[in-house]
C-alpha cells in the first residue's frame, strides 16, 4: 500500500544495498551521460544492458526504458544516444548480460497487519500468470527458505529436468534469508521487489530490482494490559447486569436466567430503575448504589443511555464491563465514531471493555454465562474459545451442552473489539492452568506483531486451533460490514500460523473435529495409522483420506499377522486397513474389533489407530467392555472412532461411551483423519515428530 511518505530508490542505490546484505547482484555501473556509457561497456565487455536509472522511473520496460543484448560498440552508442534523448538528464545503469537460467522472483513486503513477510517464486515477465510463489513470515532461516522452494510448484525445473540443468538451490535460499535479514534490520524499508533473480548451476544472481522506503516508519502499537486485567469477565465476585428485566422475552431477563441456571457461585445484582426485585434479585436502580465493591457490569440497555451507564460504573469503581449493546463500528463509519467515543471513555476511567456488540463470557467452572440466548449448564473442562461472533455462546454453546463433544474452560465472545481483543485473550488464556486446548475464530486481528508473539507464546504451552473468514475478497468485505474489522492478506496469515504454530483449520466442522482430539488424546509419537473397518467403503475412503492428508499406513508385521490369524479366516486378504467383516460374522462385533485395535496397537511402528463402526443393532455393546482395558494399556497411542449411518440413538450410545475412555468420535473416518493429521502437524511443531 503506498502513502505519502514512501519513495523507492534508484535501481542502483537498491543493489547496493542488497549487496551489503549479501545478495550476489549482477556487475553494473552508473554512468551519468552518453559519452561515459560507452566507456564503462567497454570495460564490462559485451553483451551488455543499458537501462534508465531514476527513482521516478520505476517500470522501465513499459516505458521503453531497457535495451537489451547490446553486442557491440555501434549498437552501445545508438542504445545510450536514444535513452539520454528519451530521458534528458537522467542516469543510465550498463550492466552485463546475465547467463540464462531460471528467472525467479524474491520479494518482501511490510505486511499491515503482521509485519514483514517474505516471497519466493517463479518471476520474470510470467510473474503475475504462473503466480507460483510460497510466503513466510520474517525473519526467515535457512531451512525455511528451502522449505519454501520445496513448496513451489516448479521446483522440478530448480533441480533440474529432462536433462535441463538446475539451479544451486543452496544460493537461491542463501538470497532469501539476506533479504529476510535486511527487512528485519531496516524497519523503514516497505517492500523489496527482485525480478528477476536469474538461478544457475553456481550462481543466484539479482539481475533488477526495486526498493520502497516509508519513511514515516508509522509501526503504531496498543498498550499491552496485564492478563490480570481480563481475570473479571471469567471470575468476577460480583456482577452487576445494567439492564435487567423482568420480561421474559428481553435480553435483560434472558441474561439473568442463564446466570443464575449455570450455578453463578458469585452475587448476582440486577440493576433496573423501574423495579426492586427481579426473578428473586433484589435490583438497584443504579450501580452506584449498590453496596459493596462490584468486579464485573454487563449493560444490556439502549445506545442512549450506555455514556450515563459507564459514567456509572467509573464512580462505583468498576474495572471490568461487557457491552451488549449493538450499533457501533458494526454497522459502519458513523457507528464506529461512536465507538471510538465510548472506549475513550472507558480507557480513562481505567475500566477494560469488552464489546461492543459482545455477549461476554462463560466460565462453567464458576457459574457464569451472560448470553443472551437461553443455555443450558454446559459441562465444564479443558477447552478454552475465542470468537468474533456471539454463536459461541449461543447456538454453539446450546450444542456443546448437548452433545459434549468437549468440556469447556471459558468461552469469550468479543464482539467489536473496541478494547479487549483476541491478544489479551491469548495472552490470558496462555497462563490459565484450566485452559488446556485453545480454539479462536477470527475475522481480522488487531494488533499483527502482538498477536504472532501472545500466539507463539500459547502454542509452544498448548494446542491452538483457529478458523479465520475472509479467505476471498467477498468474505474480507463481508466481515467489514459485520464487526469493522481488518481483514489481512489470507496467505499471509497462513503464514503467520506456520510461524506460530497455530493450527488453522477450513470451517467450523474441522474446527470442533480438531478441538476435541487435542482435548481427549495424548499427541502421537508419528504419522502412522492401523485402520480396521467394518465395511469395505471404509478402508477405501480411509486411504485416499490418509493419502491426502500425509498419513502413512504402515504394513502389518510377522507378530502381527499371527496374533490377527486368531480370528481372521485363513481365506481372507489381511493388510492396513483391515476390513473385518469376515471375522465379524463367524465372531461377532464386540470380539473381532476388541481383538483387532489391540493387535493394532501392539505394532510398535503404529502410532494411532481407527475403528470404524456401521452402526446397526449388531453393532451395539458395552463400549466399557469391548475396549476400556486395552485403551487404558496404550495411554501414549491416540484412538479414534468414526461411524456410519446407524439412529440417533446408536450414534449416541457410541459418542458417549468412548468419551468416558478419551476417545471422540466422529461421522466420517475423513474427519477424523483430518483431525489426526493437525495433531501430526503440531506434534512436529512442538518437536516430538521430525
Amino acid at each position: 500500500m503506498k502513502g505519502t511518505d514512501e519513495i523507492a530508490i534508484d535501481e542502483f542505490e537498491g543493489k547496493n544495498l542488497l549487496k551489503q546484505y549479501g545478495v550476489d547482484v549482477i556487475e553494473e555501473a552508473i554512468c551519468h551521460d552518453a559519452a561515459t556509457a560507452y566507456a564503462t561497456a567497454e570495460r564490462l565487455g559485451y553483451p551488455v544492458a543499458l537501462k534508465v536509472c531514476s527513482a521516478e522511473i520505476l517500470h522501465k520496460t513499459e516505458t521503453k526504458g531497457v535495451i537489451l543484448n547490446i553486442a557491440g560498440a555501434g549498437e552501445m552508442k545508438k542504445a545510450a544516444l536514444e535513452l539520454s534523448e528519451r530521458f534528458p538528464g537522467k542516469n543510465l545503469l550498463i550492466q552485463k548480460m546475465a547467463r540464462n537460467g531460471i528467472e525467479l522472483i524474491i520479494g518482501a513486503r511490510k505486511d499491515p497487519v503482521y509485519g514483514p513477510v517474505i516471497l519466493a517464486g517463479f518471476g520474470g515477465i510470467f510473474t503475475e500468470v504462473f503466480r507460483d510463489t510460497s510466503i513466510e513470515l520474517a525473519p526467515v532461516d535457512r531451512k525455511t527458505a528451502l522449505r519454501m522452494l520445496e513448496s513451489l510448484r516448479g521446483v522440478s525445473l530448480l533441480k533440474g529436468y529432462r536433462g535441463q540443468e538446475g539451479a544451486d538451490i543452496e544460493k537461491i535460499a542463501q538470497c532469501i534469508v539476506s533479504v529476510s535479514k535486511l527487512m528485519m534490520e531496516r524497519k523503514d524499508i516497505h517492500e523489496i521487489d527482485i525480478n528477476p533473480l536469474i538461478a544457475t548451476s553456481d550462481r543466484a544472481v539479482a539481475v533488477d530490482a526495486l526498493i520502497r522506503i516509508d519513511s514515516s516508519q508509522a509501526n503504531r502499537k496498543e498498550k499491552s494490559f496485564a492478563v490480570q486485567t481480563v481475570d473479571p469477565f471469567f471470575n468476577p465476585g460480583t456482577v452487576a447486569l445494567i439492564g435487567a428485566s423482568r420480561s421474559h422475552g428481553k435480553g435483560g431477563n434472558i441474561i439473568l436466567r442463564n446466570i443464575i441456571k449455570a450455578g453463578y457461585k458469585g452475587t448476582l445484582i440486577p440493576v433496573n430503575p423501574s423495579v426492586n426485585e427481579i426473578l428473586g434479585l433484589k435490583a438497584y436502580k443504579s450501580v452506584r448504589d449498590i453496596p459493596g465493591p462490584v468486579d464485573l457490569a454487563m449493560i444490556v440497555i439502549p445506545k442512549t443511555a450506555v455514556k450515563e451507564a459507564i459514567a456509572d460504573c467509573e464512580a462505583k469503581g468498576v474495572k471490568a464491563v461487557i457491552l451488549s449493546t449493538g450499533g457501533y463500528s458494526d454497522i459502519g463509519h458513523e457507528g464506529a465514531l461512536e465507538q471510538n467515543k465510548i472506549v475513550e471513555q472507558t480507557k480513562k476511567a481505567g475500566i477494560r471493555l469488552m464489546g461492543p456488540n459482545s455477549i461476554g463470557t462463560i466460565n462453567p467452572s464458576s457459574g457464569l454465562a451472560t448470553s443472551i440466548v437461553g443455555l443450558e449448564p454446559i459441562l465444564p473442562g479443558g477447552v478454552s474459545l475465542i470468537g468474533q461472533s456471539g454463536v459461541f455462546s449461543s447456538g454453539w454453546g446450546r450444542w456443546i451442552a448437548d452433545m459434549k463433544p468437549f468440556g469447556i474452560s471459558k468461552i469469550a465472545c468479543i464482539g467489536n473489539k473496541g478494547d479487549i481483543n483476541e491478544c489479551d485473550l491469548i495472552e490470558y488464556m496462555a497462563t490459565d492452568e484450566k485452559t488446556t486446548t485453545l480454539g479462536m475464530y477470527l475475522e481480522g486481528v488487531s494488533d499483527g506483531e502482538r498477536f504472532i508473539s501472545a500466539s507463539a507464546k500459547a502454542s509452544s504451552k498448548k494446542p491452538v486451533v483457529v478458523v479465520k473468514s475472509g479467505k476471498t475478497e467477498a468474505g474480507a468485505q463481508a466481515i467489514a460490514s459485520h464487526t469493522g474489522s481488518l481483514a489481512g492478506s489470507d496467505e499471509v496469515f497462513n503464514a503467520v500460523c506456520r510461524k506460530t504454530g497455530l493450527i488453522r483449520t477450513p470451517d467450523s466442522e474441522s474446527f470442533f473435529d480438531t478441538l476435541a482430539a487435542f482435548e481427549a488424546l495424548p499427541l502421537p509419537n508419528g504419522n502412522r495409522m492401523g485402520v480396521l473397518s467394518i465395511t469395505g467403503m471404509g478402508c477405501v475412503v480411509t486411504t485416499d483420506a490418509c493419502d491426502e492428508h500425509g498419513i502413512k499406513l504402515p504394513e502389518l508385521r510377522p507378530e502381527t499377522l499371527k496374533k490377527l490369524g486368531e480370528i481372521m479366516p485363513s481365506w481372507a486378504p489381511v493388510r492396513n486397513p483391515i476390513d473385518i467383516w469376515s471375522a465379524t460374522e463367524q465372531h461377532g462385533s464386540r470380539k473381532t474389533m476388541s481383538h483387532i485395535t489391540s493387535c493394532l496397537l501392539d505394532q510398535n511402528d503404529i502410532d494411532a489407530v481407527m475403528v470404524i463402526f456401521v452402526l446397526m443393532p449388531e453393532t451395539i455393546y458395552d463400549i466399557e467392555e469391548g475396549f476400556g482395558d486395552i485403551i487404558r494399556a496404550h495411554p501414549h497411542k491416540p484412538v479414534f472412532v468414526s461411524y456410519y449411518g446407524g439412529t440417533e440413538k446408536e450414534a449416541r450410545h457410541v459418542h458417549e461411551g468412548f468419551m468416558k475412555l478419551g476417545v471422540p468420535s466422529y461421522p466420517t473416518p475423513e474427519r477424523a483423519i483430518y483431525a489426526f493429521s493437525c495433531m501430526v502437524k503440531y506434534a512436529r511443531f512442538k518437536g516430538l515428530i521430525k
